[in-house]
Formats: structure tokens, sequence, C-alpha cells
């Protein structure tokens, strides 16, 4: 199962569902990740978002951010859940959701992995270039992008309630 939290829920969602693995989708200015208790800290990926200044440094920074994300997920035997958590709840922690269901269940349509993201967290609208560069480092010609390009706009959340999203067995 897929935990998806905002920052503020992070620790009551980890407390009620003691997922294996953790990751944390935070920026410069956010205060530091919550303590995850028992959580192996190679189980943990604490990514920070800085204040990116141009374009070319932007797209670094994003690119690297989601092969953290592939390479965590290429290491995780998908023994127990996932807790994901950025701020709000809805642009970084979603989009690293739809990657990691593009990853476990590869002959999935993207649309339909989209959508059922979009069911569990109507407020999901996945940052668009943390998917695409996903989408290029996972070989899967724009479909991603597509995926995210295609939706029509989320209900609006000012801090987002957890969704549970479940992956295939």
């Amino acid at each position: 199962m897929l935990i998806v939290s905002s920052l503020a829920g992070a620790a009551e969602a980890f407390a009620r569902h003691q997922p294996k693995a953790v990751i944390s989708l935070l920026s410069e200015e956010e205060e530091e990740a919550p303590v995850f208790p028992g959580v192996d800290p190679k189980a943990h990926l604490l990514l920070y978002v800085e204040r990116e200044s141009c374009s070319e440094t932007i797209s670094k920074a994003a690119t690297a951010r989601a092969r953290d994300i592939v390479d965590f997920v290429r290491r995780w035997d998908g023994d127990g859940d996932i807790l994901i958590h950025c701020n709000r709840g809805v642009s970084r922690s979603t989009a690293a959701a739809f990657i990691i269901l593009c990853m476990r269940e590869p002959q999935t349509p993207e649309a339909e992995l989209m959508k059922r993201l979009r069911a569990a967290a109507p407020h999901a609208d996945p940052c668009p270039l943390l998917v695409t560069y996903a989408d290029e480092i996972l070989g899967r010609d724009g479909r991603m992008a597509d995926a995210v390009d295609d939706l029509c706009p989320p209900c609006p959340a000012i801090s987002a309630p957890v969704a549970m999203v479940k992956l295939a067995a």
C-alpha cells in the first residue's frame, strides 16, 4: 500500500499504518522530517528541494530527485507499505506515488494508474517536472507525463488528507 500524506499528517499516518519505508520530499524552508521509529535509515529516502534559480539548475535538480526515487523503489523489496509525504501532500508526494505505481505495475496503462491515484486522492496534482524526468528514466515514452497532462483540475486542498493507494499484488 502507498500512504500519501502531508508533512503535518506524516507522523500520525506513520503511527497508524506502520509502513516499512518512507519517502520524505521537503523544501529547504520546511522543518526537518518527522522521526519514524523503527524504520531502517536505508528505508527512508529524505529529499530536500532547494530553490533553484534557473531552468538548468531546476532541470538538474528535478532529474536527480526523480533518479533518487526510482533508485530507492528499485532497492525496495516490496515488503510492507511506503509512506510518502511532502509539505501539503498534493504535488511532490503524489508524483512519487505515481512513479511507484508505474514501476510496480509496468503492464498497467499509465492513464489507468493515474485514475486509481486520483480516485484515492482527489486532491492529487502530481508535479509534472518530477513525473516527466521519471518517465524518461523509466523509458515510458511520455506516457506518464501524458497521464498527468490529461488530468482535470484536482479538488482544491490546502493540506491534503491521508490517501491510501493499493498496489497490485
